[in-house]
């Protein structure tokens, strides 16, 4: 591990995997399902050829920021007012997607195993193991990852292997049965989870090598095989209808887990993705949240991170009927986070475009001035 506080593309795009995997995984299938049933896999093959596209697009933002701190090269280049309500806009979605990872972690937990304990100690404990991972470095938060992510890795493989027994792949036809209409009308789920790959962006000044294509592509891949990897396994393990009943349709393949006839009730498994999933996720997006602004004191980012912390548990110790959590994710979070973060990918495109073209003129108005001065001389 290098001194210099960096990481490879390989590590950050691990963390990737499963910050927001996790989304991917888990948060979209309930709203996706519903939507798209039975052809909700064309719509997430759709969303990853127009993610394709888009991946274009930050490769272009990357080359022309050169491993720069994006918020700090929009405060240079474009003005520093547009440059710290960038940033700030940009930490304050951070918190606010953490704040919605938790509380989902929390629902989860409360609905799943934990029905009695108060739900306060659980997000006061989370968010402290948040609070000391996101106060580290990001070669921290790349080691645990690493170790918690092979586990999760395993887990997965196991329950989609195991569940091959009860799998009825006859049950995603007919294609398209009811037209193209349910296909695109699940469409903004899949991409809010895949546009989330932009934090690569504002990761790039800690990372060693530049970001190629490769690693847009590879990313975009392999989110969008999470989601297609459960949403398959609700379809053909439940069916369309009740794949679009269930509020977790990936933790309720766990209940069908069996080896042999001795052998089941190893959905507790499940727990440690979920857990460690979360756990990634705030720690990834709290430091984030610090990152976009550019504070240099330590000082000044652990208060900083302190009030963030504050917020989480705060904002969480409200209560919240898990319909009305349903409607804000689905309504609000989801499509919010896919139009902020495409409209920032356009507006840094805009931001380069209008840059290099003055960069141009200039350069033209310096060579007509020197071809004056020598034809006078």
């Amino acid at each position: 591990m290098s001194k210099n506080g960096k990481i490879s593309t390989v590590q950050l795009s691990l963390i990737i995997m499963t910050a927001v995997g996790l989304k991917n995984h888990v948060t979209i299938l309930p709203h996706l399902l519903p939507a798209a049933k039975r052809d909700g896999w064309i719509t997430v093959l759709i969303s990853f050829f127009l993610i394709l596209g888009w991946c274009v697009l930050l490769s272009y933002i990357h080359k022309a920021t050169d491993h720069e701190n994006i918020s700090k090269w929009v405060e240079m280049n474009v003005g520093k007012i547009p440059g710290k309500i960038f940033s700030i806009s940009l930490s304050t979605l951070f918190v606010i997607l953490a704040a919605v990872s938790l509380k989902e972690m929390v629902v989860w937990t409360k609905v799943s195993y934990l029905p009695v304990t108060p739900p306060i100690m659980e997000i006061i404990l989370f968010t402290g193991l948040c609070f000391f991972l996101a106060n580290t470095n990001i070669q921290t938060i790349a080691i645990v990852n690493t170790f918690v992510l092979t586990a999760v890795i395993l887990f997965g493989l196991f329950v989609a292997f195991t569940n091959i027994q009860f799998k009825d792949y006859s049950l995603l036809r007919p294609v398209l049965e009811h037209g193209w209409r349910p296909v695109f009308s699940g469409i903004i789920y899949p991409l809010s989870g895949l546009i989330e790959m932009i934090v690569l962006l504002f990761m790039q000044q800690k990372i060693h090598g530049p970001l190629k294509f490769k690693v847009f592509f590879f990313n975009a891949l392999i989110l969008t095989l999470l989601i297609l990897g459960p949403l398959i396994g609700s379809i053909t393990e439940f069916g369309p209808k009740e794949a679009a009943r269930q509020k977790y349709p990936a933790f309720e393949q766990w209940g069908l887990v069996t080896l042999g006839r001795f052998i089941e009730h190893v959905d507790f498994l499940s727990i440690y993705q979920w857990l460690t999933g979360a756990f990634v996720r705030v720690s990834f997006l709290l430091f984030l949240a610090l990152e976009v602004l550019s504070i240099k004191k330590k000082r000044n980012k652990t208060i900083l991170l302190i009030t963030f912390s504050l917020i989480l548990i705060i904002s969480n110790s409200f209560r919240i009927s898990d319909i009305n959590l349903f409607f804000i994710i689905k309504t609000f979070v989801m499509p919010g986070t896919f139009y902020y973060f495409f409209m920032v990918s356009i507006l840094l495109s805009l931001f380069i475009f209008f840059k290099n073209r003055r960069k141009r003129r200039t350069t033209s108005d310096v060579q007509q001035k020197e071809k004056a001065s020598i034809q006078s001389d």
